[in-house]
């Protein structure tokens, strides 16, 4: 059995235990305490630091790290369908690969040890794999031609049926209609009834930018416009997004809706409800121009809220401490309450809530006993990090990727070499560079 001895254990179920250590034996924590209280066969001390549970991005999409820094400062329409060209046209299911690859190292080494990946090709589940990334690969399916339900659904069951024999308690595959302007009714409805009668989980985006509501309330704007041109029939749907999703029997404790910016009141008390989880993304939604998600007021409803990176090509890099200091300082300013958010509810955003809308709290998000042995050592023996009265707001509101010395997934230390994949990826970047005109 092996202890690991730090200034600071921050468990997330309990309170922080200074000068406190975790023993860790057959990838699970035997036990949680103070060091003198915690005995075992090897011993191993991060002298200024402190340990964490390892995060759990709710919210991310592997097979897009490649296109990180080749969308900017173009509106959200124009970027959905230069992202979609590039990554049908342009990339092969090789470089989506190691993309995903690129993507999964970057997670690890920012202390991320459980995911939320959606992906297309199925290349992000093959990366949470070959890395030790535990959490939920979400496949997704398009189509908002009615016309084409029975093929979207029949490629969809074949890929989950492939990908399942894989699964571990904590390996999981999910399903993903992926958004109301790119998947039609009745593929929604059957993708929900395709997830129930699997016992698969469900994460969608919804209500995410005010064009999305206007195509679905008034069957009007960009994504109306560019389904009439394709032949599509535009139905508005008098409603706002997330209650369009209720109507057709998608929300649930089986349903973690990504983005959930465009929300009204009504919405809000049916997420709480009915037990619908929601992933907060702040910095993809910041960057892409669009509102700030009501999470103070989730919150105050009882809704279960988990932080989420989207992909680097809306966010740029993984790092869950932006995340949760911009999750508050963005709720602080909506609401204007300094209490609308603090330092102990966003580092549970990032870790135990992030597990439980994955339906994983038994077995990740926080440093109990019998639980996997997955978490970060955080440094926080530098000048931006001193003086520590509190591990936890310290490591909130000064703390970085940068900071994450060590990371451990099923008590084994994460050693990570990227030097090949990195070639690769720079290989990968010049034909990116040519196909969309930017100097690389």
């Amino acid at each position: 059995m092996i202890v690991y001895e730090a200034d600071w254990i921050c468990p997330i179920s309990g309170p922080p235990i200074q000068h406190g250590a975790v023993s860790v034996d057959g990838g699970r924590i035997e036990k949680v305490g103070a060091a003198a209280d915690v005995s075992g066969t090897h011993r191993v001390g991060y002298p200024g630091c402190a340990i964490i549970p390892g995060f759990v991005n709710a919210h991310a999409h592997l097979e897009l790290t490649i296109l990180r820094g080749l969308l900017e400062n173009i509106p959200f329409m124009e970027w959905i369908q230069r992202l979609t060209r590039i990554k049908y046209q342009v990339l092969t299911r090789d470089d989506l690969k190691l993309s995903a690859q690129l993507g999964a190292i970057e997670m690890l080494r920012a202390g991320v040890t459980t995911v939320a990946e959606v992906m297309d090709v199925g290349t992000g589940w093959e990366a949470m794999r070959e890395f030790g990334l535990q959490g939920i690969a979400y496949q997704e399916v398009f189509g908002p031609d009615p016309s084409v339900v029975t093929e979207s659904m029949k490629g969809l069951g074949g890929k989950v049926d492939r990908f399942r024999t894989d699964e571990s308690e904590t390996m999981k595959i999910g399903v993903s209609p992926h958004a109301p302007y790119s998947v039609s009714r009745p593929l929604y409805e059957a993708v929900r009834d395709f997830a129930r009668k699997e016992s698969l989980r469900m994460t969608a985006h919804v209500a995410e930018t005010r064009d999305e509501t206007g195509f679905v309330r008034d069957g009007a704007g960009p994504f109306a416009a560019a389904h009439s041109k394709r032949g599509i029939e535009v139905t508005p749907r008098r409603c706002m997004p997330v209650a369009y999703m209720d109507s057709m029997g998608l929300l649930g404790s089986d349903m973690l809706l990504v983005h959930c910016v465009e929300a009204n009141e009504r919405d809000l008390d049916r997420l709480q409800e009915t037990g619908t989880f929601v992933v907060h993304c702040p910095k993809s939604n910041a960057k892409l121009g669009n509102a700030t998600a009501r999470i103070y007021d989730m919150l105050g409803r009882g809704v279960r809220v988990s932080l989420g990176t989207d992909s680097v090509a809306s966010n740029n890099v993984i790092d869950m401490f932006e995340e949760m200091r911009s999750a508050i300082f963005q709720q602080r300013t909506l609401t204007g309450r300094i209490d609308a958010m603090t330092a102990s509810e966003a580092l549970r955003m990032a870790t135990i809530e992030g597990a439980r809308c994955l339906g994983m709290e038994n077995h990740v998000g926080s440093l109990e006993p019998g639980k996997r042995a997955d978490f970060a050592v955080v440094d926080l023996s530098g000048p931006a990090t001193q003086p520590v009265f509190d591990p936890v707001e310290t490591m909130v509101y000064s703390a970085s990727r940068a900071n994450v010395r060590n990371v451990f997934s099923g008590g084994r230390e994460v050693s990570l070499e990227d030097s090949e994949i990195l070639r690769e990826v720079h290989r990968v970047s010049q034909k990116l560079g040519k196909s969309s005109g930017v100097q690389i």
